[in-house]
């Protein structure tokens, strides 16, 4: 296949005649149908239905035409950024986070850095475990998540085989968030054996650690028969406010609680404050430099850390 087979078999298409699209492309009908023959020998394919009236697009003819136009504008695109008619590209950050209070402040500050240039802001939020594989399959360039030391192996490993570079940000205790219908609601902090006789929520859990849970070989205290796994805010603070389950989380989710009737205590254990057992990490994928943005945007959040 050659980018000029696509381009006259686009032509022919908008003419509806290879006559007509080979006067436009000022070649030899022969050649223009030679170009489209090769197309179709070389995908075992029928494009056109040809007869007595001219030609026609057949359902394969069809896709194919789809597949066609994204080749010719992704060539062109590519022309026009790196080639002889080149413009300066955009400078672009694409970020994929869990949901955390402080991400649209450090998006904030980027934008207000940059206002006054040409720039490209991408972010997905999603849960960790589809956080990471964005970044690995390239729809995202940095990815912020938690990595906790109550994981499970299957994770962690996972992690580790997507080639994605590591770096540390924060660290966090274990927090319980609950809604005024708890009867835990007024206390100042919550011992993790109390808290195991309720009802609880997770939020953004992959399904390796779902399936920890239910077999009880990850947070035994939780009742696999007591819970709701979500990975969108708005789940979380419906059912804290309407019942009387509790959310464990770190300390980077709570200023999403802001505004409302929910309450985030300590969670301890034996009267002392529980290990700081979360780790807010950013990655990106090894052996690529990041560009002028993106540098600025992990300076943003580095130094909101630092603070």
């Amino acid at each position: 296949m050659r980018l000029h087979q696509l381009e006259y078999f686009i032509k022919t298409v908008e003419c509806g005649s290879i006559t007509k699209a080979a006067q436009e492309l000022y070649l030899s009908q022969p050649t223009l149908t030679k170009a489209v023959s090769a197309l179709e020998t070389e995908y075992k394919i029928q494009l056109f239905q040809r007869s007595a009236k001219g030609i026609c697009l057949t359902p394969e003819g069809r896709d194919f035409l789809e597949y066609a136009k994204t080749v010719i504008d992704s060539s062109r695109a590519l022309e026009h950024t790196f080639g002889q008619e080149k413009d300066l590209t955009i400078p672009k950050v694409s970020v994929a986070s869990q949901q955390f209070d402080f991400v649209y402040d450090v998006l904030l500050a980027l934008y207000s850095q940059n206002c006054s240039e040409k720039i490209q802001i991408d972010l997905k939020e999603d849960d960790r475990g589809r956080v990471a594989d964005l970044v690995e399959n390239r729809e995202a360039d940095i990815g912020i998540l938690v990595v906790t030391e109550e994981d499970s192996k299957i994770f962690r490993s996972k992690l580790q085989s997507k080639d994605l570079e590591m770096h540390i940000l924060d660290r966090s205790t274990v927090y319980v968030s609950m809604g005024p219908k708890s009867e835990l609601y007024d206390r100042d902090a919550i011992d993790v054996e109390e808290a195991e006789k309720f009802f609880h929520i997770l939020l953004d859990t992959e399904d390796s650690m779902r399936r920890g849970i239910r077999h009880q070989d990850l947070y035994k205290g939780i009742d696999p028969e007591h819970l709701v796994c979500c990975n969108t805010i708005s789940v979380c603070k419906r059912f804290l406010l309407e019942t009387n389950a509790l959310l464990n989380t770190p300390k980077w989710v709570l200023g999403l609680f802001e505004n409302t009737q929910i309450r985030s205590v300590p969670l301890s254990k034996h009267g002392k404050l529980y290990p700081e057992v979360n780790r807010l990490v950013w990655v990106k994928r090894k052996r690529e430099k990041l560009n002028s943005l993106e540098k600025q945007f992990v300076e943003l959040l580095e130094k909101h850390f630092a603070i």
